[in-house]
């Protein structure tokens, strides 16, 4: 059953989604709610299990090189429950370097970090070989996104404002600008490493308490947090639960963009994604885009997307169909996003804390 929500929680979600790294009395001034209103609405959420605020590492924090985005179709003989009870499984989901998973009974969305594309394929090749073994694969892509050249949108405050047809005037500005090259100054100490480790596990713990933690004094905890944040190393988001709330489908999609095309061309093609559904996020390269959307029914996506791929094709952006997987909320038999074993993994942390 689908919870309802008050015209002012729906108000505390979008600001949560939009500025997840305000405190409570900043976030009452930016969205007009008071205070006592915003603390019993995060304990609401809290409860219901709606809400988590991640702090999520960019790829140069870890030393990163690739995301890849794996889509794998599965045989009807392969439900998520045959899937399940495989060593396989175990091994892909207990794989730190998978950072996020979406599965159906004939879908799976993945996304990894990856040193390099040799570290990625000599992990998650044995995976999909006991698959193919089993006879479960029906079909796979891989795409592969440079962090270097890579652009990411979290969008989770758009798809909040898009559903409950909030009208916001104060949606984020997209971004497009490369990263710039690493520098030494950079470059992350052991202290560094571990404080930025205990950031990503424990995103909701005081300063106070994850010094205590790790060992690592207070303030020296307060200063790398407000320099992580400062240099784009970490970002703060939410992650929402959307079948408590709203909605029937959740799309992933990849659309490649044609060659020779402007950075103005990948924003039209971002921003014409956006109008299919709900956005959730878009990661962006030159030539393509992978990201998530939701939408209230099947009709409506069909014709929002084909309106849109129309547009796109007249103007000679697209010139091929995107890959579309549509998973029903109520289908999915299982999500994970976690990154803190990848970050304690890339950066080599040993410390338990």
């Amino acid at each position: 059953m689908q919870l309802k929500l008050t015209s002012k929680e729906r108000l505390v979600l979008y600001g949560l989604a939009r500025y997840p790294g305000l405190s409570d009395i900043d976030l009452a001034s930016k969205i007009g709610v008071d205070r006592s209103t915003i603390f019993k609405s995060k304990r609401k959420f809290r409860e219901w299990q709606l809400i988590k605020l991640l702090n999520v590492p960019s790829g140069e924090a870890v030393g990163a090189e690739i995301l890849t985005s794996v889509f794998v179709k599965y045989k009807p003989n392969a439900p998520f429950e045959a899937r399940k009870g495989t060593k396989a499984f175990e091994g892909w989901m207990n794989y730190p370097n998978c950072v996020s998973h979406t599965s159906t009974d004939t879908d799976s969305v993945s996304t990894f970090y990856s040193k390099s594309l040799t570290n990625f394929k000599s992990i998650f090749d044995p995976f999909m070989d006991e698959y193919y073994g089993n006879d479960f694969v029906e079909d796979i892509k891989y795409f592969h996104y440079p962090f270097q050249v890579t652009r990411y949108s979290a969008d989770a405050s758009l798809a909040v404002d898009s559903i409950f047809e909030l009208g916001r005037t104060d949606q984020p500005e997209e971004v497009f600008l490369a990263k710039s090259e690493s520098s030494e100054d950079s470059k992350l100490t052991e202290k560094d490493k571990l404080t930025l480790y205990s950031f990503v596990k424990y995103p909701m713990l005081s300063d106070l308490e994850l010094s205590r933690r790790t060992g690592i004094s207070r303030p020296t905890i307060s200063g790398k947090r407000t320099k992580f944040f400062q240099s784009g190393l970490l970002g703060r988001e939410a992650y929402i639960d959307w079948q408590k709330v709203c909605c029937e489908l959740m799309s992933f999609y990849h659309v490649k963009i044609r060659h020779g095309h402007s950075q103005e061309d990948l924003s039209k093609v971002y921003k014409a994604f956006r109008k299919v559904g709900a956005p959730l996020f878009s990661y962006m390269q030159p030539g393509e885009i992978f990201g998530a959307f939701l939408s209230m029914g099947y009709t409506d996506l069909k014709s929002r997307l084909d309106q849109e791929v129309r547009g796109l094709a007249t103007e000679g952006l697209i010139s091929e169909r995107p890959m579309l997987v549509i998973m029903p909320l109520n289908n999915i038999k299982m999500t994970k996003i976690d990154y803190a074993p990848m970050v304690g993994q890339m950066l080599g942390v040993s410390k338990e804390i």
